[in-house]
């Protein structure tokens, strides 16, 4: 009898937990992350969206009959100007290329040759649009284009009528009103050049030197351009610095003559230009003159401060910034344009030449909508000196590649290791470290790289120019970090050699540490960053190619495929509260099970879940430690949910065994497995242990029609996302279950939650998207809340 009450007692106890829990399960509708109200001040990626939605219906409304913008006056010349702008900012925002509005748009371009249009914005504006929507079908039309701003470009002996050789003036100076060059009209014709560079179609390399020349020697002596370079009584302004930044930036990328050189497979001056100083130079201009809410030194207050919001958008992200100085560019200036919109029209209006609401929206748009492209790999910046960029552009050419690939946009950004705060780090999924000699990294340094690949982060490191101290140090550094699991070389059946294209496999020497289900270390002992910065210049090296090739596999390997969150998305990391054995009455804690079989593979994971439970619009009081256990522990009965995750087979005793069934038998606890990153050997082992616990009961199907997938449960779980290694697409989850007393004593998913909820995208792992997988968590957990 004495038995019988204290199983009876244990069902009481934990029907009352659920009990507690009941008062917010009907708030769990509302989509967990980013949806409360922000603090003042606080812009949120929520808001932007709905600035970027107001802005590109405004500019839709305004669209003509015939496909074209009404010209604004005074600017971009030619009417094809205005158009193409308008086209180039929707795109940029999210319009898509094959949509109504753009397939009018460009119908109506297409008629225009360069000669026609004669101006450098418009002309520029119009090749970027061309390679954005179809540059295979308007490849003739690209490349007169490129024809044309090519010898529109003025040369020694022109100064005279022409302003300095290396730039461009608004028109191809061949008509008879001549104009001086200018740094606005050479950013436009680069930027036009640097989209048909990056699409495919040749670009005189002298038409990039001479411009670069030009540029340098523009740049005042205080660091910042002015609009008329030969003029020398005007102040460098904003929104000229960061066309002269840009300018620079987009020149020396596509400079072979500078820098590094592959010869006979073998590189040649690798490091010899890591840092550009007139670059170094103007962002700091930038930031010592830093504000968004206009354009400094401008000759009329106000002016042109929506076209150097796009400029400053263009210069950071080239640059690989995310601040300048202290200022978190992309956030202020968000912040300001979802502020100064009209919410009425969807527009926004600038000031004298900018009043034009269509040009003012167009580089609002440009600066919310390119600019919060995800940042996709951290390159880490770390001592001694300047040895971290040997390879000014090797990381961003293989985003640039992938971006392709992908078909998404993506980003890169320079980051300091010692100075990152963990939820700067954790906005990229991939951290590059890489250099000629032992990194310099301090104490703080070294903890916040180990946070951050504990936190679910993938490091890929590299030896440049397979140089053997950095090769020693970092070896060393990997066993002060992680000294429970080795650096290993990676198996012929890695998944990294299959993971975008089928390679060789050991094609190139790489190594890994695994934690958790995953490899989250790639390091190659041989150079690979080298290949990636000449991959533009020698594209059809054999050492470049496989270099390229390996590139894009450890990519896809560390991400799934699956692109970051924008930039302003936040992730932060749970704060856990002191242990305590027995739980305070109305705090939910969960349970997780001890066993053999990599039970605590993914160890994360409750706390990531208990957090996004215990904050709005849920608010559990939650313990974000959970009880970890052997199934026979007397205190598991405090505690009626218990988690069962694990990759290798597993396996318990009778006597534990014994303890589950009764956890469950009673129909009031409730066990939630789950199978790492889709473990067979732990699948095939789970259900025969479930066989023991509960006999003659099996594992069935969750049907789609039962409440746990439900809206009024929680959450609507028919469209739920799987992961690349689980085959992708949207559908309803794949849960089984073994009822008791008319209620699922057991739920199970042979495809992974728990690595999920670590936020960890290995393309091996089979399972589910962050934001399902916790979404299907949630349900559960309310499941088992209620009475």
């Amino acid at each position: 009898m004495k038995e019988e009450a204290r199983f009876a007692e244990r069902g009481a106890s934990r029907r009352r937990s659920r009990i507690v829990l009941l008062g917010a399960a009907a708030l769990a509708a509302v989509v967990l992350a980013g949806q409360g109200i922000p603090a003042r001040g606080e812009v949120t990626a929520r808001q932007v969206e709905e600035a970027i939605r107001r802005g590109i219906a405004y500019l839709k409304s305004q669209q003509k009959a015939d496909g074209s913008w009404e010209r604004i006056r005074n600017q971009h010349q030619h009417s094809a100007g205005t158009t193409a702008l308008i086209t180039h900012a929707l795109i940029a925002a999210g319009e898509p290329v094959d949509s109504p509005t753009i397939r009018r748009a460009v119908a109506n371009l297409e008629q225009y040759s360069a000669d026609e249009i004669d101006g450098n914005y418009a002309v520029g504006l119009q090749t970027m649009v061309f390679c954005e929507v179809d540059p295979r079908r308007l490849a003739a039309k690209i490349a007169a284009n490129v024809a044309w701003a090519e010898a529109a470009q003025v040369r020694e002996g022109e100064e005279v009528f022409g302003g300095w050789p290396g730039l461009w003036s608004h028109t191809s100076n061949r008509k008879t009103e001549r104009r001086p060059t200018d740094d606005s009209s050479t950013q436009y014709a680069l930027l036009g050049l640097d989209a048909a560079a990056r699409a495919g179609f040749p670009v005189d390399q002298e038409v990039w030197r001479r411009a670069r020349k030009a540029l340098r020697k523009g740049q005042r002596a205080d660091g910042g351009w002015v609009y008329h370079p030969h003029n020398p009584e005007l102040k460098s302004t904003s929104s000229m610095t960061t066309a002269g930044i840009s300018g620079l930036i987009m020149a020396e990328f596509w400079c072979t003559d500078e820098g590094e050189q592959l010869l006979d497979g073998r590189i040649k001056d690798c490091g010899r230009t890591r840092t550009d100083y007139a670059v170094e130079r103007g962002l700091t201009w930038l930031a010592r003159n830093f504000t968004v809410q206009g354009n400094v030194n401008a000759r009329i207050p106000g002016v042109w401060r929506y076209y150097y919001l796009y400029g400053l958008e263009r210069t950071a992200r080239l640059a690989g910034v995310r601040y300048i100085g202290s200022h978190d560019w992309y956030r202020e200036g968000a912040e300001e344009l979802v502020t100064a919109q009209d919410k009425i029209l969807g527009a926004w209006h600038g000031e004298a030449m900018e009043e034009q609401p269509m040009l003012a929206t167009s580089f609002a748009l440009l600066f919310l909508g390119t600019g919060r492209a995800p940042v996709l790999v951290h390159k880490l910046r770390h001592g001694p000196g300047d040895d971290w960029n040997n390879d000014p552009h090797d990381v961003r050419r293989l985003v640039a590649a992938t971006s392709a690939d992908w078909g998404h946009f993506l980003n890169w950004q320079t980051i300091d290791l010692e100075t990152a705060a963990p939820v700067e780090l954790a906005q990229a999924p991939i951290a590059f470290l890489n250099g000629h000699k032992a990194p310099a990294l301090s104490p703080q340094a070294r903890e916040n790289l180990r946070k951050y690949v504990e936190e679910g982060g993938f490091l890929l490191a590299e030896a440049c120019c397979d140089n053997p101290e950095f090769d020693a140090a970092f070896r060393v550094l990997m066993k002060e970090l992680f000294p429970d699991t080795p650096l290993l070389r990676l198996s012929d059946d890695h998944a990294v050699w299959r993971a975008n294209q089928r390679l060789t496999p050991g094609v190139h020497p790489l190594w890994g540490i695994e934690r958790g289900c995953r490899t989250a270390v790639i390091y190659a002992p041989v150079d690979l960053s080298c290949c990636w910065n000449l991959m533009d210049a020698s594209p059809n090296d054999p050492a470049v190619k496989k270099a390229r090739l390996v590139g894009r596999n450890i990519i896809d390997y560390a991400t799934g495929r699956e692109p970051p969150p924008d930039k302003l998305a936040v992730r932060e990391t749970p704060r856990i509260d002191e242990k305590v054995d027995i739980p305070a009455r109305g705090v939910l804690r969960f349970a997780k099970l001890k066993h053999p079989g990599d039970w605590n593979i993914a160890p994360k994971a409750l706390i990531n879940l208990a957090d996004a439970l215990s904050k709005p619009p849920l608010n559990f009081q939650v313990d974000l430690r959970p009880f970890e256990a052997q199934a026979d522990d007397p205190k598991l009965l405090y505690y009626p949910l218990v988690y069962f995750h694990g990759r290798g087979a597993t396996t318990l005793n009778d006597a534990q065994v014994e303890a589950l069934r009764r956890h469950v038998d009673p129909g009031a606890g409730l066990i939630f497995a789950d199978a790492a990153c889709g473990g067979v050997a732990f699948d095939a082992s789970f259900r025969e242990l479930m066989k023991r616990v509960l006999p003659g009961r099996p594992l069935v199907p969750i049907p789609p029609e039962d409440p746990i997938y439900s809206a009024k449960l929680g959450f609507d779980l028919s469209q739920s996302r799987f992961n690349a290694g689980a085959g992708g697409g949207l559908a309803f989850p794949h849960l089984e279950g073994i009822q008791v007393e008319g209620r699922w004593a057991v739920i199970y998913s042979k495809y992974d939650l728990g690595c999920a909820l670590e936020r960890h995208t290995a393309i091996d792992c089979q399972g589910y998207s962050y934001e399902s997988a916790l979404k299907i968590a949630v349900n559960i957990v309310l499941y088992a809340a209620q009475p």
